[in-house]
């Protein structure tokens, strides 16, 4: 008897990817003898597209890019190969909330709830048979060109995640199955060995094959303190992903995932939304607003949220919004509130109660 853990597909969600991912792919297409513009040409990007990181494009942009790119390398270990060049940071706060999980069952949970954030590629299930957790992964795409690459990659980054583990008395990874068949009968041997374990193509399913027990075991870079932290950002960004992209939200989005990689400035902003800072300016006065006005919402809406659903001290809080002293904080805070934040949580805690 099986035990569905999480939702299946939804099959009305519009395949799309974060832009960030296109650019991690693009920046390394030297690597497989490829000029950047010659991909932009044929996957009909144009550099425009790919300023802002934080957003989504549509899926077949990249499917162009990724075919054309296995077909021109003439490898069918791209994915693998590609692999050893990931960087977290292309996951944008996904890449650094999922590590921080206490678990490996929450880190499933949670990258599954934060999925959106790096597009909707494919979707994540969790079955059980007796002693055997499949940890399953459906890609969205119809270009089995495309589905071989990212089945492949995605399944390393979890791979990865695994790795994570704090284990050192057994093998927590059983197998892998592909529904792909295997190119070449002879890499065979290849993909055992880069897996660390039996990999099975042309099988019912995508999927890692774990230890139920795996489940509830700790990861070590486990950290709830970040963890609540890096999910507030998550959060954000998700509410922003999921309204209209008005060039204000826009920029609200730049501030939320700057200010969680301690990179926060007007500059920065600007180089993301691939403009200058004088335009910057001038597109957010057209929709009455700007930037120090932007930056005070967004503080002002992570400060809330920090005070009312964590009990972090008002310290971590301050550094987290990018406030030089808890002092300057406290004053900022009062100003808005009449209160401290010490207050605020006091008396947000009691009207609960």
């Amino acid at each position: 008897m099986t035990t569905d853990l999480l939702n299946k597909i939804d099959v009305n969600s519009p395949s799309k990817v974060l832009v960030g991912l296109v650019n991690h792919f693009l920046e390394h297409a030297s690597f497989f003898g490829i000029n950047r513009q010659e991909l932009l040409l044929l996957g009909g990007l144009t550099e425009e597209q790919l300023g802002d990181s934080n957003q989504c494009i549509p899926l077949h942009y990249f499917e162009r890019v990724v075919t054309y790119t296995y077909h021109a390398c003439k490898d069918p270990l791209i994915a693998l190969s590609f692999f050893e060049k990931m960087d977290s940071t292309a996951y944008g706060v996904l890449g650094h909330l999922v590590p921080l999980a206490s678990n490996l069952n929450k880190a499933i949970e949670t990258l599954r709830e934060f999925q959106p954030l790096i597009g909707c590629i494919g979707d994540i299930s969790l079955q059980i048979q007796t002693d055997v957790v499949y940890w399953k992964w459906k890609c969205r795409s119809n270009d089995p060109i495309f589905c071989r690459c990212a089945n492949e990659y995605n399944l390393l980054w979890w791979l990865s995640l695994i790795r994570l583990v704090r284990n050192e008395d057994f093998s927590i990874l059983q197998a892998v199955h592909f529904t792909h068949s295997l190119a070449k009968p002879e890499l065979q041997t290849y993909y055992n060995s880069f897996f660390g374990c039996p990999v099975y193509f042309d099988q019912e399913e995508t999927a890692l094959l774990l230890l139920s027990k795996s489940l509830t075991m700790t990861l070590k870079t486990g950290n709830a303190g970040l963890y609540d932290s890096v999910r507030l950002f998550a959060s954000k960004l998700l509410e922003q992903q999921q309204v209209e992209q008005t060039f204000v939200q826009q920029v609200k989005a730049q501030v939320y995932l700057l200010l969680h990689q301690n990179r926060l400035s007007r500059e920065n902003v600007a180089e993301q939304l691939g403009v200058n800072v004088r335009t910057l300016s001038r597109k957010l006065q057209l929709e009455d607003s700007s930037y120090s006005k932007l930056l005070d919402e967004v503080r002002f809406e992570l400060a809330v949220k920090y005070l009312e659903c964590y009990q972090h001290p008002v310290l971590f809080i301050s550094k987290a919004l990018g406030f030089y002293t808890s002092h300057s904080f406290i004053s900022w805070f009062k100003l808005k509130t009449s209160l401290t934040p010490t207050q605020y949580r006091k008396k947000a805690k009691s009207q609960v109660l």
